[in-house]
């Protein structure tokens, strides 16, 4: 496939950080072509929040091992920051590339502003800009539409002693050899065995150095090798964790495809001081009730936590504690490992609201969710230490015992839920009707059941998004 490019190219590196299953770089490629070169402008340098340190670390190792590679090439390599020139112009004339080249990103408005100011001073120096698409998702502008196939290297090219020992491609297949004996649709969601359940590797996706689509692959060949070597046993717990697996892999490409139709172009509103006192005990994990604060001490510790403690904790901020949902969605993209835009803020209006409409936003009870997820409430103890006095029993309601040793909650949990529900049923009356939502069925969920197109309201954009309608809830949020 021609590039269609004169002359030396720079590849634009930003959230794909790799080589392998990489359009842009196999284009640029070309044997005969002029050469190349690639630039990567750090995050931080083009709008995006500060990352945190485990995913630096991640990205830091991703790009040594790009400079080994490329070096190995002749292939020249920099790196820009915050306190560079992010000139495109000035990067062609540095490294004597007449053209330029990269792989469709998504981004908030701030980031999609750099990139309409960067196609603006290379049309003015009349220097080509290219953008493709490899991976199947949907993306935003020119180059953004869906392919008809991935893009995927060779199969050669990725074996294994072909590929440092430290690339997320082996770190997959390692996690896939395992996959059968982990239990990995019960226990994913369970604090305390879901890292051990999960493949772990949420935050190489988000940094591009792993892409879906070779996830996806790897999946079908490692299901259809346990196959092959256990004989009818494709239906049984250990046999289906890799549809399992591929199944939320599948949720990730469908979330960032339809957040190619988002745009925050309204600025958040105000805070008032008192929400901002409650916006910094839920993020440090100190607002009085254990299981999400316990969910936000981990978060702050590791960077991670898993999809239900996720739910938990954007719900009980947004619904519960009426933090705003700009500053709920801020403070998480601060403190994932794994942020991607098109991941987190929708799952921000899916616990306000804004989503799914006709059936309402996820307002969940913080202490039936405790006790649900953390029976034994193992969880809550070790991360809130605090309550080490507290009899087993309390740990999920420790004010109801004589010396609570948490600072009282700062909103009664109960009748927080019930106002939520209550301001939720008055704003549902000025909604549009349910006709005009445009429900509309696609095709079928990896998990059995239909796919739903829905188009919604989230903060200040329009969207539409896929969601599988084999999982109910309540017209509450909580889950059946």
């Amino acid at each position: 496939m021609p590039t269609s490019l004169p002359g030396k190219i720079l590849v634009l590196l930003a959230e794909d950080l790799r080589l392998e299953d990489n359009l842009a770089f196999a284009l640029a490629s070309d044997p005969n072509g002029d050469g190349l070169a690639v630039l990567r402008i750090l995050p931080e340098a083009r709008g995006r929040p500060l990352r945190t340190q485990h995913r630096r670390e991640i990205e830091d190792a991703a790009e040594i091992r790009l400079g080994k590679q490329l070096g190995d090439r002749g292939i020249a390599f920099e790196i820009v920051g915050p306190e560079d020139d992010i000139s495109l112009v000035q990067a062609c004339r540095r490294l004597g590339c007449t053209s330029v080249i990269r792989n469709a990103v998504d981004g908030m408005a701030i980031e999609n502003a750099y990139r309409w100011e960067w196609e603006r001073e290379l049309a003015a120096a009349n220097i080509p800009f290219l953008t493709v698409n490899g991976e199947m998702i949907r993306r935003l502008g020119p180059g953004g539409a869906k392919p008809d196939r991935p893009f995927l290297s060779d199969d050669r090219e990725v074996e294994s002693d072909r590929l440092p020992d430290d690339h997320p491609i082996l770190l997959l297949r390692a996690f896939l050899l395992a996959l059968p004996d982990r239990n990995y649709l019960a226990d994913m969601w369970i604090p305390g065995r879901d890292r051990t359940s999960s493949s772990q590797l949420s935050t190489h996706f988000a940094a591009g150095t792993l892409s879906s689509d070779r996830a996806t692959w790897e999946t079908i060949k490692a299901e259809r090798a346990w196959n092959a070597a256990n004989l009818g046993q494709s239906r049984t717990p250990e046999g289906a964790s890799f549809r399992h697996f591929r199944s939320r892999v599948s949720m990730r490409t469908g979330f960032l495809t339809t957040f190619s139709r988002y745009q925050d172009t309204t600025p958040p509103l105000a805070s008032t001081p008192a929400q901002m006192e409650r916006v910094r005990a839920w993020r440090d994990g100190r607002t009085g009730i254990p299981m999400p604060d316990a969910a936000m001490r981990e978060l702050a510790g590791t960077g991670w936590i898993n999809f239900r403690l996720r739910q938990l904790v954007t719900s009980y901020g947004v619904q519960l504690l009426q933090l705003p949902a700009a500053e709920v969605g801020g403070a998480l993209a601060e403190m994932f490992d794994d942020y991607e835009p098109g991941i987190t803020w929708p799952q921000v209006g899916l616990n306000d609201g804004t989503i799914m409409q006709d059936r309402g936003p996820r307002i969940l009870n913080p202490v039936k969710q405790g006790r649900d997820l953390d029976p034994s409430e193992t969880y809550v103890r070790r991360w809130i230490p605090e309550l080490e006095p507290v009899p087993v029993g309390f740990g999920h309601e420790p004010w109801l015992w004589l010396d609570n040793p948490l600072p009282a909650p700062i909103v009664d949990h109960k009748a927080a839920f019930r106002d939520a529900r209550a301001r939720w049923g008055n704003q549902k009356q000025r909604l549009r009707p349910r006709e005009d939502v445009l429900l509309t069925h696609g095709g079928d969920h990896p998990e059995g059941g239909s796919m739903q197109m829905v188009t919604i309201r989230i903060l200040a954009g329009t969207m539409d998004l896929q969601l599988p309608s084999v999982l109910k809830f309540d017209r509450f949020g909580e889950r059946r």
